[in-house]
């Protein structure tokens, strides 16, 4: 009983490591989109802050994915609708920018 003890507090200890957020959440600006390519949303919105998509047309029920994969922060809650997309603005970063980073 005592090392089963032991190990859950070891296994506790180690994983809380894990959910490091080293981001800033701006909560209290709003940034409004109307387009899903990163370029539209990196003109108009800051990363950490919240953005909202909101298409001029609606119809086409993959436009709110693609936004979400390209342009939200999937460490946090992500609200999703066939209409638009609510969530932290954190735009992808192409193969060169991860190249000279590491």
């Amino acid at each position: 009983m005592f090392k089963k003890g032991i190990l859950f507090a070891v296994s506790l200890c180690a994983l809380s490591g894990c959910n490091q957020q080293n981001i800033a959440i701006d909560q209290e600006s709003l940034c409004e989109v109307k387009g899903w390519q990163k370029d539209v949303t990196a003109a108009s919105c800051e990363v950490g802050q919240k953005v909202v998509y909101l298409p001029s047309s609606f119809g086409n029920e993959q436009l709110p994915i693609i936004f979400a994969a390209v342009n939200c922060d999937h460490r946090f809650s992500i609200a999703l609708t066939k209409g638009g997309v609510s969530c932290i603005y954190s735009p992808l970063k192409s193969d060169s920018q991860e190249n000279t980073a590491n």
